[in-house]
């Protein structure tokens, strides 16, 4: 009984480890695109109802754009810096491993979630602290009921991508995300009532602008990655790699 718990915390070490090598320095990027966002407001003396609208104009793009870059590929390897095609030779060895296929794909969807999550709570701080003008309009609650809204209503969009992962080869991965993500903004635009947008929740609907937390979009963006995950999971168990 003890080797096998000491070999399932191994192995999960191992997993935990090989997506942070993954993902590390799409982490670096991304702040790199936060620090660019934060940098360029404030360089252009934000100020007024305007200068919050054009912050949470900002934020969301940056809160959709993200997930795309940290959904890994599914239970494959994803190299760090170049589009993969075909299966990288450690995917075999990591499928040889005594885990389940579930293990494989929860593990990197969970870090990929983790490192968006850090992602947003950094962004959202660099703009309370950066802009007093955030500080005026708003209470420092309500720009945590603001950070939230952006990870709950982003982590439907990045679900999105970890479906994707389980069966697009990277150099495919990134349009398919454009695609996918951009027909859903239309058809929420067009269709979705108002309170059920979850693009609109993360700008004119948010706690920054609307001054009141979008449950229902919520609510609709975790029904959506539920679902997708399920889907992920049903495409990695069933798939010859």
């Amino acid at each position: 009984m003890e080797r096998r718990v000491r070999s399932i915390v191994t192995n999960t070490q191992m997993l935990w480890y090989k997506g942070w090598l993954e993902t590390r320095w799409r982490l670096i990027i991304a702040f790199g695109w936060i620090a660019w966002f934060l940098i360029a407001e404030y360089s252009r003396g934000t100020k007024g109802p305007a200068g919050v609208a054009a912050l949470s104009s900002g934020a969301m793009i940056i809160a959709v754009v993200i997930p795309m870059f940290f959904v890994g590929a599914g239970i494959a390897t994803q190299p760090a810096f170049r589009m993969a095609k075909g299966l990288q030779g450690s995917t075999v060895f990591t499928l040889s491993l005594p885990v389940s296929r579930f293990r494989l794909l929860a593990t990197r969807a969970c870090l990929g979630w983790l490192v968006l999550a850090a992602a947003i709570g950094i962004m959202c701080c660099g703009m309370w602290v950066l802009f007093p003008v955030l500080r005026a309009a708003t209470t420092g609650v309500k720009m945590l009921e603001y950070a939230g809204s952006l990870l709950v209503c982003g982590s439907g969009l990045y679900a999105i991508g970890v479906l994707l992962a389980t069966f697009l080869e990277e150099q495919w991965r990134l349009w398919g995300n454009i695609l996918v993500i951009g027909a859903l903004w239309w058809l929420s635009d067009k269709m979705a009532p108002a309170y059920a947008n979850i693009f609109r929740a993360m700008n004119d609907g948010s706690p920054l602008i609307a001054h009141t937390v979008p449950w229902t979009a919520m609510g609709v963006s975790l029904g959506l990655a539920a679902i997708l995950f399920v889907a992920a999971l049903k495409v990695v168990q069933t798939r010859e790699y």
